[in-house]
């Protein structure tokens, strides 16, 4: 949807829609680019504290409009969860990428 829909923005890419019920949803990726993919491979959740001054390369966030998933990277790196709630945006999302395009 980035790809396809979203806007160049200031730090990255921005996608801003409502869902069917009418609530804001926004997407958004900050990096120098729009990649293609993700690591396939996460850190423990566990070892995410042990390095608090760490900054990836790429954040995507998804917000529904509170932020419900949040994700952190650098190419190479292991990839990392910061926040992940779920929910009803989850099918939103689907059927937001449906009609996307």
């Amino acid at each position: 949807m980035l790809a396809r829909d979203g806007e160049r923005a200031a730090a990255g890419w921005r996608f801003a829609t409502a869902a069917s019920d009418g609530q804001d949803f926004e997407i958004s990726c900050a990096g120098p680019d729009l990649p293609a993919a993700i690591p396939a491979e996460t850190v423990l959740p566990t070892e995410i504290p042990k390095d608090p001054k760490w900054r990836g390369a790429y954040r995507l966030t998804v917000a529904p409009p509170l932020v419900a998933f949040d994700i952190c990277w650098t190419p190479g790196e292991p990839l990392r969860i910061m926040t992940f709630s779920r929910g009803d945006w989850e099918d939103a999302l689907l059927a937001l990428a449906g009609r996307a395009g």
